[in-house]
């Protein structure tokens, strides 16, 4: 890895002290996992909208550099890397194309943009600029799910046929704070289907494949949701609940189903099927949880690693009845050189995030984009129109891939 130390903006850290504990994703995520790296990376600057906020979150996380405006930040601190860009989704173009110009690598959220169109022009902008991204699907960082994936490329599950993709969790039916609000507007965040994201990027990295074809339904079940600062309801107009048929080109099918919506719910699970086994990923344990700001929150559970591999020649010895094969599975353990942060309790999304920017060094010291890199964010963009596609003619929509070109 290289031994450059770089310099690091953060936009979008301002402290909102919830009253349900769970900050901006900046400040519970980024910011303390840049801490947590002194050797990686030093946070030069942090910029929120107001002074107030940005002095608080550089004040906290002892950062020397506070400011309101992109631009300024960039022109009076030549001297940053890296900019992160934890805004909202409808600033993310903004942001992005103004880091691009001023030469500077990019770590931004999902999704790239409100629309395709925006997600191609930061995307053609980096690769001009011919500088380093990556997005922030901090989950693709996770131990057991980097193994699943090296796993099917090696050929353990022989090859792939079917797969089911659950994400259940609570944040749009719980009662909420007001700052909160942009969450449930649907232009804040583009694509109907932006909250599927995560999901759709861990079938794509672990399969190894692009979808091909998707048909899907998309909901608005829950419209208004308590307001934890008193006052009228926090109503939504976004999409929170949706499900998808899934095909790639070489005839893998799958289904996925996230609900935001889900009281209490089971968190995250991916179940790969293949013609010589089976591999999951399940979330068995939750973690400890604190409303100490700046602390870092954790996931919705540590996801472990299950498997099976089929022994076809002992089961022509020995036949057994299919029913008798259900749940053969056991956990497998997770190989160290996964676990590329040490030193962070894994129960918090501190830790992923870490992972995600030690992986994003050693990207920009070889020269080339983290994964997932805007391309691949791109590719889900497309996605996501098939999917508006499909909900709207209430049929099968191949994806168009043309706008992310070679």
């Amino acid at each position: 890895m290289s031994n450059t130390r770089y310099k690091v903006a953060v936009v979008g850290a301002g402290i909102s002290n919830s009253p349900d504990g769970r900050e901006r994703w900046a400040v519970r995520a980024h910011l303390p996992a840049l801490k947590a790296l002194p050797e990686l990376f030093e946070t030069v600057a942090v910029c929120t909208t107001r002074m107030e906020t940005a002095n608080a979150a550089a004040q906290q996380f002892g950062v020397p550099h506070a400011y309101d405006n992109v631009e300024r930040m960039l022109a009076e601190c030549p001297e940053i890397d890296i900019v992160c860009v934890s805004v909202r989704p409808s600033v993310h173009h903004e942001v992005v194309m103004a880091a691009l110009k001023a030469g500077k690598h990019v770590y931004c959220e999902h999704p790239l943009g409100v629309n395709t169109q925006q997600a191609r022009e930061m995307f053609e902008l980096a690769r001009a600029k011919n500088v380093r991204t990556i997005v922030g699907h901090e989950y693709h960082y996770e131990p057991a799910a980097l193994q699943m994936a090296e796993m099917v490329r090696d050929g353990y599950i022989g090859r792939p046929l079917t797969f089911n993709i659950t994400y259940f969790v609570s944040n749009y039916i719980a009662p909420r704070p007001s700052h909160r609000q942009w969450l449930f507007q649907a232009e804040m965040g583009g694509h109907p289907g932006y909250r599927s994201g995560h999901s759709l990027e861990r079938a794509t990295a672990i399969l190894g494949r692009d979808i091909d074809k998707i048909c899907a339904e998309l909901a608005v079940l829950v419209p208004e949701r308590a307001n934890l600062d008193g006052g009228e309801p926090i109503r939504s107009n976004q999409v929170e609940n949706m499900n998808y048929l899934l095909r790639t080109a070489d005839g893998v099918i799958g289904t996925m189903q996230v609900s935001f919506t889900a009281w209490f719910g089971t968190g995250s699970r991916f179940e790969l099927y293949g013609s010589d086994g089976m591999l999951m990923l399940d979330t068995v344990e939750l973690s400890n949880w604190d409303k100490k700001t700046g602390q870092g929150d954790p996931p919705r559970g540590e996801l472990r690693l299950f498997g099976a591999h089929a022994d076809l020649a002992q089961m022509m010895k020995d036949p057994i009845a299919p029913e008798r094969l259900e749940r053969r599975f056991t956990e497998i353990p997770l190989d160290d050189k996964h676990i590329a942060v040490k030193g962070i309790d894994r129960g918090r999304a501190t830790f992923l995030v870490a992972q995600t920017w030690t992986a994003f060094h050693k990207a920009i010291g070889e020269g080339r984009d983290g994964a997932p890199s805007f391309r691949d964010e791109l590719k889900i963009h497309c996605v996501w129109d098939a999917t508006e596609k499909s909900v709207a003619e209430e049929r099968w929509i191949k994806v168009d891939y043309s706008r992310v070109g070679q």
